[in-house]
């Protein structure tokens, strides 16, 4: 009878379970961080935290200015779907996928370090390393620790501010209809 009782109890509760289409860390993964990081204030680490990352890739590799240079992650975002926009919040670092921003994975950050023109968001199982390309708000991003999953939130070379991508050439998916 006891058994019975617990499996009506376990498919209940996996009943009401509904499928969500998030990736998160395991929880056997997290590190227990009871308050959220001091972050340090400056106005680079302000701008990085201000709004969404983009995608970007070297469109033009001869070009002089930067804005000519850079453009959209075409493939990533266009093409193959692959590619990750980032949100970092203060308390979360957030991994969305390009086309589909409800398919995403979050890491509690832990630390946030600025020397010079790094800036380093430390999670528990992450390090997300952010220099700052000229002065421009571009940064090229460096990813040390768990491989993250590449199919859905492959890190690009470098990132914008999402109110910046306009200022670039290539800065959408023109009329690829891929």
């Amino acid at each position: 009878m006891k058994k019975a009782l617990m499996l009506m109890c376990l498919a209940a509760v996996m009943m009401s379970c509904k499928e969500n289409n998030t990736t998160s860390v395991k929880d056997g993964e997290k590190a227990t961080v009871e308050k959220v990081a001091d972050l340090p204030n400056s106005e680079k680490v302000n701008q990085l935290l201000s709004e969404m990352l983009v995608p970007m890739e070297i469109a033009d590799e001869g070009a002089k200015k930067l804005t000519d240079k850079y453009g959209i992650d075409f493939g990533g975002t266009c093409y193959a779907c692959d590619v990750a926009e980032i949100i970092v919040d203060g308390e979360m670092i957030n991994l969305m996928n390009a086309c589909d921003v409800q398919t995403q994975i979050s890491y509690k950050i832990t630390k946030v370090e600025e020397k010079g023109k790094t800036i380093t968001v430390h999670t528990p199982l992450n390090e997300f390393v952010f220099e700052r390309i000229d002065d421009y708000p571009m940064y090229q991003l460096t990813v040390k620790g768990q491989e993250i999953d590449k199919e859905h939130f492959r890190t690009a070379g470098f990132y914008t501010l999402k109110s910046k991508l306009e200022t670039f050439t290539v800065h959408d998916c023109g009329d690829f209809e891929g």
